[in-house]
C-alpha cells in the first residue's frame, strides 16, 4: 500500500510540475503576442500621422537617464510637432540584487524599470544643462551648507529645483520665464546636451492620445531656451 500511495504522489507531482510548465509556457506567448499587439498599434499610429517607428535604436541620451542603459531604448517614434523635430520612446533597465538567507543560500532577484522618454532637437546647441527638482538629500544639504555655484538667484526655484551645468554661470541660461514655469508646474524636469532636449518619467507607451501631452510641455522649454527667457 505504501508503495502504491508513493507512485499516486510521486504521479501526481509530475503531473503538478508539467501543468505548471503549460501554465509558464501559455503565459509567456500570451504577453509576446500582447507586446506584439502593442507595438504594431503605435507602428499604424506612426504611419498614419507621417512618423517613423523604430525598434531598438541607437540614441545619444540614455547616459543622462535613469540606468544609463545604452541597449534599453525599446522602440521610439519620430516626427515633427510645432514645426520642430521631436520623438518619444520607451526605455528600460534591469537592477539586479543578490542576498544570502539564513539558510547560507544566495538568492537573486531582478526588477526591470520602463520610462517614457520624450525628446525634442533645438535649433541650436547648448552646453551641458540640466534642471530637476530637489529630493531629501539635496534639500538637507542646502539647508545646512547654502547654496551651490550653480544657484539662480530666485529664491523659491533654488529652494525646489536644482540647476546642474558645465561650468559656473552657464545656469543664466536658465530664464526668468521658464524659472516661473517650473515653479507653476508647467514643464518637467529635463537635460539638454547639444541640440537634444530630453525628459523622463517612469511608465510605458500605451495611449497614443498621451503622445502630444507629452511634447508639449518640453517643446514649451526649448522654447524659452533658444529665446533666452
Amino acid at each position: 500500500m505504501d508503495r502504491v500511495m508513493s507512485l499516486f504522489w510521486m504521479g501526481g507531482c509530475a503531473s503538478l510540475a508539467l501543468l505548471l510548465g503549460a501554465a509558464l509556457t501559455v503565459t509567456v506567448v500570451v504577453a509576446h503576442r500582447r507586446e506584439r499587439e502593442r507595438r504594431d498599434s503605435w507602428r499604424r499610429w506612426a504611419a498614419h500621422h507621417g512618423w517613423t517607428f523604430t525598434e531598438n535604436p541607437q540614441v545619444a541620451w540614455t547616459g543622462r537617464v535613469p540606468g544609463r542603459n545604452r541597449r534599453g531604448v525599446r522602440f521610439a517614434l519620430t516626427g515633427t510637432m510645432y514645426g520642430r523635430p521631436v520623438g518619444v520612446a520607451e526605455y528600460a533597465y534591469t537592477e539586479t540584487h543578490t542576498s544570502t538567507g539564513a539558510d547560507g543560500n544566495q538568492r537573486t532577484n531582478s526588477q526591470t524599470h520602463s520610462y517614457v522618454v520624450a525628446f525634442v532637437w533645438l535649433r541650436r546647441p547648448f552646453p551641458e544643462l540640466a534642471v530637476a527638482p530637489r529630493h531629501g538629500f539635496s534639500k538637507l544639504g542646502r539647508a545646512l551648507f547654502g547654496s551651490d555655484g550653480y544657484a539662480t538667484g530666485n529664491a523659491e526655484f533654488d529652494r525646489q529645483w536644482r540647476v546642474g551645468a558645465a561650468a559656473p554661470g552657464q545656469q543664466a541660461l536658465v530664464g526668468p520665464t521658464l524659472l516661473a514655469a517650473h515653479l507653476a508646474g508647467a514643464v518637467p524636469a529635463w537635460s539638454v546636451h547639444g541640440a537634444e532636449l530630453i525628459t523622463c518619467r517612469r511608465g510605458r507607451l500605451h495611449d497614443p492620445t498621451l503622445v502630444q501631452s507629452l511634447l508639449t510641455p518640453l517643446v514649451t522649454v526649448a522654447d524659452l531656451l533658444e529665446q533666452g527667457r
